[in-house]
């Protein structure tokens, strides 16, 4: 009998991720995002399913060169076919499920460098007011 198990993947200001093992040689991935961060701006070479399951999001597709951002809420599922390229952006804190219809490891990923920036730029801003928050203004840097 199978067991799944999750593990944490990747924490930093924005919130974490975890993968979730299942059979098969799958996995599932859970994110915890603060309002105000961007995850993403990359496309799969593989169909995705995200799931909001708590908060709020814009969901940002770029269909024919054009940015096409869908207001999700709790339970609304987005479908990303191979190769559609999309972003989150958090406007509240929130969990999100994902699911890649392959195996672990047997995709690529290419990132559209215009919304990996605002990723980065969110990722910045977020280390900047944690580190203000907490007193250490040494450390904060511009840029």
């Amino acid at each position: 009998m199978f067991t799944p198990t999750i593990k944490l993947e990747h924490a930093d200001a924005r919130g974490e991720i975890y993968s979730i093992a299942l059979p098969d040689n799958r996995e599932l991935m859970l994110l915890h995002s603060k309002a105000g961060a961007f995850r993403g701006g990359h496309s799969h070479t593989v169909d995705e399913i995200v799931v909001l399951l708590s908060g709020k999001m814009d969901y940002h597709k770029l269909i024919y060169d054009v940015d096409v951002p869908e207001e999700m809420g709790p339970g609304v599922r987005s479908y990303n076919p191979a190769g559609l390229v999309h972003m989150g952006e958090f406007t509240a804190d929130s969990w999100v499920v994902e699911y890649k219809f392959a195996e672990k490891d047997s995709w690529t990923q290419t990132d559209y460098e215009p919304w990996r920036e605002k990723v980065r730029e969110s990722a910045d801003i977020e280390v900047r007011e944690f580190v203000t928050d907490y007193g250490f203004i040494e450390l904060e840097w511009t840029g």
